[in-house]
């Protein structure tokens, strides 16, 4: 017997969005450059303090984790149904920090790794300090795939959408290594970029997104406000940037993001 399936696809929106990053901490500002309204510089990032982690979690913590936590916290809703929120953490090379502190702990004689510090190395430890933080008890997922994490991400987001249809956050962020790892895997600069996304438009939506992989070798996209290069270019999450423009300036269009083994994604922004 021959069984005929039919394909329904989601409308999956885009209900908010955040970036942290040097020169794009205070809100105001960051939607401005990323309306291209004003130009991006470099600045020395303030020390995060994420406002729903509790004060001795807080201090338990380290920069990654609070970067991560600093961006998606405001994507929470006081209306969520922290039941069915959805969460997805990406990061290319998670806490380096902590790996280079773990490695030096494990090079002495007495090899001592403090509770916290092992505590800290669990890849999906900035999901668990969120958890905490946001008494959530939603599913998550957190991945890594090297220099497309920020898609493989987004893919898991908008597919967890078009499966259950509920609310999804999304994070991806990268901090820059410590010496010597620094050699090995080098960013200029700490990014998060984390975007609110649901089966059911909410107030002040951005947009909608749709995804198609892509066969035939395309250039990624760049960035409309050209002062953003520096930083699109200096860490695998920075290829999001262009995508948060166009939801930022709320504009209809169609960008190529990088995926896995050189190959890209076709996402288009709609209204």
């Amino acid at each position: 017997m021959q069984l005929d399936f039919w394909l329904v696809k989601m409308t999956v929106y885009i209900n908010d969005i955040a970036v942290i990053g040097p020169g794009l901490v205070n809100r105001k500002e960051t939607l401005s450059i990323l309306r291209g309204q004003s130009y991006w510089t470099n600045q020395d990032m303030p020390q995060l303090k994420p406002e729903m982690l509790p004060a001795n979690e807080r201090r338990r913590t380290t920069p990654v984790i609070k970067l991560a936590l600093e961006c998606i916290q405001g994507l929470l809703r006081d209306y969520d149904d922290l039941q069915t929120v959805s969460t997805v953490f990406a990061s290319s090379d998670g806490d380096l920090e902590i790996a280079d502190k773990m490695c030096a702990a494990l090079a002495e004689d007495k090899k001592i790794i403090s509770p916290t510090l092992f505590h800290n190395s669990v890849y999906n430890a900035p999901a668990g300090y969120w958890s905490i933080a946001a008494l959530m008890k939603g599913s998550s997922t957190s991945l890594s795939a090297g220099d497309a994490t920020f898609m493989c991400g987004l893919q898991e987001a908008v597919t967890q959408v078009e499966v259950d249809g509920g609310t999804v956050l999304f994070v991806a962020y990268d901090y820059p290594a410590p010496y010597p790892l620094d050699k090995c895997r080098h960013f200029d600069y700490p990014l998060a970029i984390a975007l609110r996304l649901g089966g059911v438009a909410e107030y002040k939506v951005l947009g909608t997104l749709e995804l198609k992989g892509l066969d035939k070798d395309t250039k990624v996209s760049r960035c409309r406000n050209v002062s953003l290069e520096p930083l699109r270019e200096a860490l695998p999450i920075g290829c999001g940037l262009p995508l948060i423009e166009a939801l930022a300036r709320r504009a209809r269009m169609r960008l190529i993001m990088p995926y896995l083994r050189d190959g890209k994604f076709l996402v288009t922004v709609s209204h």
